[in-house]
Formats: structure tokens, C-alpha cells, sequence
């Protein structure tokens, strides 16, 4: 519903109940039990056509359909105020999940038709219920800290208000009074029959630079969006996602990093003979166990990797235990100098690493000084 709507509605309650007050003091107007200014709202309330649900009303297997049913006697800008909002079964018209209606609704399914999203707004505020198709629970949408959508805050409308970027993966954008946007990230998820979401913020930026990964002469978007959660000491950054866009906005490839030990990655921007490439590089470390990898790649027209140069290092850092296994000076230094030599070329766009073995002050461009390092790191940590 467009925020015109909404401030009509709070205006044209009032001046309809003035008139309706003001009215009922002349006797001329109570022939028939109504008076002339409730016959004319009334006569309004006939004509207005019901308010309807936009936005995608069947689903992507055409099994469901939503539809608003019945009238209120309320009248908004022009529409009537449906009873009730409903998810029905299209071969067989079953109401599957129903609920109260408003003066907006809009629906947004998801790609596999798992989920539906309805965003529904009244005068002062708003709701987006996620259903799921299997058992029809459904879970209200709240802030990261779990508090309601504030008032006077609604579903965007200068661009989409909501987006499903896989069946689990919702993403939904704000208005509010301010004139500020607000964005977040949704994970949809079912366990023992109940529909759940774990919330995040969410704030987007694009990359400065122009590069051409899939080097078809038009250059791409880089976005980053980033995530964060409600922490002790205010939000706190969780992780972010990477994303190359053509030109029309397309996601043609994203991978995501974290803060945690788990999600750490790094994202560097490579040219390499007149070319862009995006350098990937991943120093994994488990319990002792470090799988270092790195590789440089292109982008298809389809956005799939097209690799042009990789390389790996494994080895462990338990020394003195029993389960060690591996630490070759040698290859972990020729790889070290290998991956670092690309860094130095490269432009970071995204890092998050954490987990590379500290070698203090290393001039990364010399084997014997990195096989050192390597030497003086084990001795170091050996019992």
C-alpha cells in the first residue's frame, strides 16, 4: 500500500466522524435511521472496490493461490478493507492459512513455492508473515533483538520490499518516517514442523573500481552486503557477502566471508595481460590442521569459475604429538612467496582472514628468509 494511502486513511477518519457527529443533531437527517452524511459514506463504502493482495498471488508451481475474501466497513483512498487474507488450494479452493486483512497486502513466494511472504500494512504499521506450504505455520518477521516493526515504518516502496535470494534466504527492505531505509536478511528454516527466521541486518555498498571478470567488454557491479547482529556493545559485523552484478543487476557470482574461524576468506581483484581475474585466497586452520589454497579465476558468461591458476599447501602444527604429521619448510615457503607475490598485484575487495600462521616480520619475497621464519616458528612451538 503507497504511504499516501496510509495518511489518507487517518485523515479521512477523522473528517468522516466529524461529519457523521455533526449530522446526527439535524432531525431531517435521521429519516430512515440513517443520516445524510452516513448514507453518503455508506453510498462510498458500496462503490469502492476491495482492497486486493499484489504482487505474486499464485505460486511458482501453481498449486496455491492468495486472495482477499468478504468486506469491512472501512474505506481507505479509494478501497475497502478486506475481512480476511487467505491461502488457498487453486484445484480444490481449500483455505489452507487465513488472517485478519488490512488495508495492503502483498505476496512474495518463494522459488520452490516452500514459503510465502505477506507483508500486510495498516495506518500506522506493518507485518510480514512468513507461511510454509507443508504443515501452514507461520512466523512473524521481528527486529534482530527480537522487538516489533517500529510504527510508521513500512515495506518499501521505491523498489522491491522484499526479496527471496534462495528458498531459505529472504531478504526485506524498509521505509520509515525519516525517510531512512532500514535492510535485512532472513534465514527460513523448519524444524519439527514449525516455521522459524533468525534475523540480521543488513547494509549494502558498492565496490569503487571497474573491472571485468567475465571479460566480455562490460564491466560489473561489485556489492558487498554486510551483515550484522545485536551485540553486547551494539551490532556487531557476523559476515558479508560478495557479488558480482552485470548490468542489469544480475548476481552472475557471490561467495560470503565471516568473522568467524569458520568463514574466513579473502577476495582480492587480479589484472593479469589486460585482464581481470578474482584472486581467491583461504588459509584453513582446524585443531592443529592447515589447508592453505589459493586460486585465480575468471568468470563465464554464465558466471562459473574458469580457473587460470591454483595451488594448495596442507601441513599441521601439533608438534611433539603423536598425530603430527606434516611441516615442509620448503613447500610451505615456495607456497607462501607464490600466493603472497599475487597479493602484493592484487586489490583487496573482501578479507576476513584470520588463521595464517604468524611468522612476525617476513620479507615475503625471499624463500631463505620465509624458510627461517618456518624454522624459528617450529622451534618455537616444539616441546
Amino acid at each position: 500500500m503507497k504511504r499516501e494511502q496510509i495518511i489518507g486513511l487517518f485523515i479521512l477518519l477523522l473528517l468522516t466522524a466529524g461529519t457523521i457527529f455533526a449530522a446526527s443533531h439535524s432531525p431531517a437527517e435521521e429519516e430512515n435511521g440513517l443520516s445524510e452524511g452516513e448514507r453518503a459514506y455508506m453510498e462510498m463504502l458500496e462503490a469502492a472496490p476491495l482492497a486486493v493482495v499484489e504482487g505474486e498471488t499464485v505460486s511458482p508451481d501453481q498449486r496455491f493461490l492468495v486472495r482477499a475474501v468478504g468486506a469491512t466497513d472501512i474505506y481507505v483512498s479509494g478501497v475497502r478493507v478486506p475481512e480476511r487474507v487467505q491461502v488457498v488450494d487453486r484445484s480444490t479452493e481449500k483455505v489452507l492459512w487465513e488472517t485478519e486483512g488490512m488495508v495492503g497486502q502483498e505476496a512474495l513466494w518463494s522459488p520452490e513455492s516452500g514459503f510465502l511472504a505477506l507483508a500486510r500494512s495498516a495506518r500506522t504499521r506493518c507485518s510480514v508473515t512468513v507461511i510454509e506450504t507443508e504443515n501452514w505455520t507461520s512466523w512473524e518477521f521481528t527486529l534482530p533483538d527480537g522487538s516489533p516493526i517500529p510504527e510508521y515504518t513500512f515495506p518499501a516502496y521505491y523498489e522491491p520490499w522484499g526479496q527471496w535470494r534462495s528458498e531459505h534466504s529472504l531478504d526485506l527492505t524498509f521505509d520509515d518516517g525519516n525517510e531512512g531505509q532500514s535492510r535485512y536478511t532472513c534465514v527460513i528454516t523448519t524444524e519439527q514442523g514449525q516455521v522459524t527466521g533468525e534475523v540480521r541486518e543488513r547494509t549494502e555498498e558498492i565496490l569503487p573500481g571497474s573491472y571485468d571478470f567475465n571479460h566480455d567488454g562490460q564491466p560489473e557491479i561489485l556489492e558487498l552486503a554486510t551483515f550484522w547482529y545485536p551485540g553486547m556493545t551494539g551490532k556487531q559485523m557476523e559476515s558479508c557477502a560478495f557479488r558480482v552484478l552485470d548490468g542489469e543487476n544480475r548476481i552472475l557470482w557471490e561467495d560470503f566471508a565471516g568473522v568467524s574461524h569458520a568463514g574466513e576468506n579473502g577476495l582480492y581483484a587480479l589484472r593479469l595481460d589486460g585482464e581481470d581475474y578474482l584472486l581467491q585466497y583461504v588459509p584453513k586452520m582446524g585443531q592443529g590442521y592447515c589447508g592453505y589454497q589459493y586460486r585465480i579465476f575468471s568468470l563465464d558468461i554464465k558466471g562459473t569459475p574458469v580457473v587460470y591458476q591454483e595451488s594448495r599447501v596442507e601441513f599441521d602444527i601439533n608438534f611433539g604429538s603423536p598425530i603430527h604429521e606434516s611441516f615442509d619448510i620448503p613447500a610451505i615457503a615456495a607456497f607462501l612467496k607464490e600466493v603472497h607475490g599475487w597479493l602484493d598485484n592484487a586489490q583487496e575487495l573482501v578479507n576476513t582472514i584470520w588463521g595464517e600462521i604468524d611468522l612476525g616480520e617476513v620479507d615475503y619475497s625471499s624463500t631463505a628468509a620465509l624458510e627461517i621464519a618456518l624454522e624459528n616458528y617450529r622451534k618455537k612451538l616444539s616441546p
